[in-house]
């Protein structure tokens, strides 16, 4: 055989596990979403002066303070970052990745569920998502 030595050195980048086509698919529909979720919630938080008046001045039932809204765009913020690390973790096949991906959809599922003033269509891209990345776990790592 003429192979050189510098080819059976080289490792493949995955070994034995190779990303399935559909799960790549995925991987870059979710990691799109929730990139620009994530740069949506980061420059409302960097603007939430501007905000928090468009809210007080188009809902005026509550009054926000800026802290408030602040707040709430932070974590939500977290929460998609934290979900665009487990795509990430994932597109490596790793188990990490979908823990990671799991709690932070669950929690904003959950919480477009249960706060009456915020639409629930997110979760209907949200756990549709959770349950297509879970049948693919066997394949993590």
């Amino acid at each position: 055989m003429n192979i050189k030595n510098s080819e059976m050195d080289s490792p493949h980048p995955l070994p034995g596990n190779k990303r399935p086509f559909f799960l790549t698919i995925l991987c870059l529909f979710s990691g799109v979403y929730f990139f620009l979720f994530t740069i949506l919630f980061l420059s409302g938080f960097f603007y939430s002066g501007w905000v928090t008046d468009a809210i007080n001045l188009y809902a005026p039932i509550d009054q926000y303070s800026l802290t408030a809204v602040r707040l709430v765009l932070g974590v939500f913020a977290a929460l998609f970052i934290l979900g665009l690390s487990g795509i990430i973790i994932m597109w490596n096949l790793r188990k990490t990745g979908y823990y990671l991906f799991g709690i932070s959809s669950l929690i904003l599922a959950s919480s477009q569920f249960l706060v009456h003033r915020i639409s629930f269509s997110g979760a209907l891209v949200l756990i549709p998502l959770l349950i297509l990345f879970g049948f693919y776990f066997r394949r993590f790592t």
